[in-house]
């Protein structure tokens, strides 16, 4: 399964950096402008918007084995639905990682979190142009190659 993601934002990229550093989920973390969106049926202006988890094209159905060798708990969804965006797609892409990932993953997920992880997620993905990641130096006074909306 691949985690799209944008590489042209700075702030979008360092998270992606340090969840894949810190989580070591199975899931590859991609920039979508990197990969042929067509071919999972992502539009890019939902790219634009939010990150996306998304099965491995050449196969159709991204499952493999997950943490401890147990099928990973966010497969592919079902035929015709979308894939999953915004906080549920981290979701899905931590619960294949390492223990504190998984922890995380489900934490997200749960029923009580997903309606506030999906406003906060909302809030940050429409002013991320304002946003640096902590750990990183500004790139030339940006840290995100959006503009306003």
């Amino acid at each position: 399964m691949l985690l799209l993601y944008d590489g042209d934002c700075g702030f979008c990229s360092g998270w992606a950096d340090f969840g894949r550093r810190r989580f070591a989920p199975e899931v590859r973390f991609v920039p979508w402008q990197s990969v042929d969106v067509a071919a999972y049926g992502v539009p890019e202006e939902r790219l634009l918007r939010e990150v996306v988890l998304v099965g491995e094209a050449d196969t159709g159905t991204g499952a493999g084995p997950g943490a401890g060798g147990q099928a990973p708990p966010a497969g592919p969804p079902p035929p015709g639905s979308p894939p999953p965006g915004g906080p549920m797609a981290i979701a899905g892409a931590l619960r294949t990682g390492n223990r504190a990932g998984r922890l995380v993953g489900r934490a997200l997920a749960a029923g009580p979190v997903r309606g506030p992880a999906a406003a906060v997620y909302r809030l940050v993905s429409r002013n991320r142009y304002r946003l640096r990641f902590p750990l990183l130096p500004a790139r030339s006074g940006a840290s995100c190659g959006t503009t306003p909306p």
